[in-house]
């Protein structure tokens, strides 16, 4: 080997004890510093991937949890009960409206009960009712009732103030005999009157009676 070769080679193997990691000569030194250069970096690497997991697991939502049950009807019963005690305030909190005594003894001009347009009122109700009756004793207890009712309440709408009316209906079969109904009032013969009337079919006699009694 000549003399330059030998000068080249001991300042190359000077350079590598200086900077071992990068190796001038050929040999085993560099295989190994690429080794441990590797390992280096996969040791630096490392922590990056357990933060990347841990990170993700921290940003994984919650699994949605279902109703609870127990809950559903606690709430809906504290609903009802928050409902019903609003409910009572409102009632308290309106009372009922109270009327001073106006001393009325009698009802004013227009006001006082007319038998006439009561009348009215009884013979279109047994007409369009009995038109057609055929009398049976099983359906007439039942019939008297409801023709009370109806004519009671087509008497209210009339409009007479402060009046109280008696309804009093009679039905019988028709086998031409002779009838009298009679009733007795003691009543305010200014203020209180009466209305009647009959009706007959081929089969049936019925008659209607209303009294007007003035509420004083």
């Amino acid at each position: 080997m000549s003399a330059e070769k030998q000068l080249t080679m001991q300042a190359l193997m000077d350079h590598d004890r200086v900077q071992p990691k990068f190796k001038a000569t050929k040999g085993p030194a560099t295989h190994t510093s690429s080794i441990k250069d590797k390992k280096e970096e996969g040791e630096e690497r490392r922590p990056r991937l357990t933060s990347t997991s841990e990170s993700q697991k921290s940003v994984q939502t919650p699994k949605p949890t279902g109703m609870n049950f127990f809950k559903l009807v606690a709430a809906t019963r504290a609903w009802q009960r928050l409902a019903k005690k609003k409910a009572a305030q409102n009632a308290i909190a309106k009372p009922a409206i109270q009327y001073e005594n106006t001393y009325r003894l009698e009802p004013t001009d227009g006001a006082k009960f007319i038998p006439s347009k009561v009348e009215n009122v009884i013979k279109d109700i047994l007409e369009a009712r009995l038109r057609d009756f055929k009398y049976r004793a099983m359906f007439v207890k039942n019939l008297t009732t409801d023709l009370s009712n109806v004519i009671n309440q087509r008497v209210k709408a009339l409009g007479f103030p402060r009046y109280k009316f008696v309804c009093n209906v009679v039905i019988m079969e028709n086998k031409h005999q002779g009838v009298e109904v009679a009733s007795r009032c003691v009543w305010n013969p200014s203020t209180d009157n009466f209305a009647t009337h009959t009706y007959r079919n081929a089969t049936t006699i019925a008659t209607a009676h209303v009294y007007g009694v003035y509420f004083e």
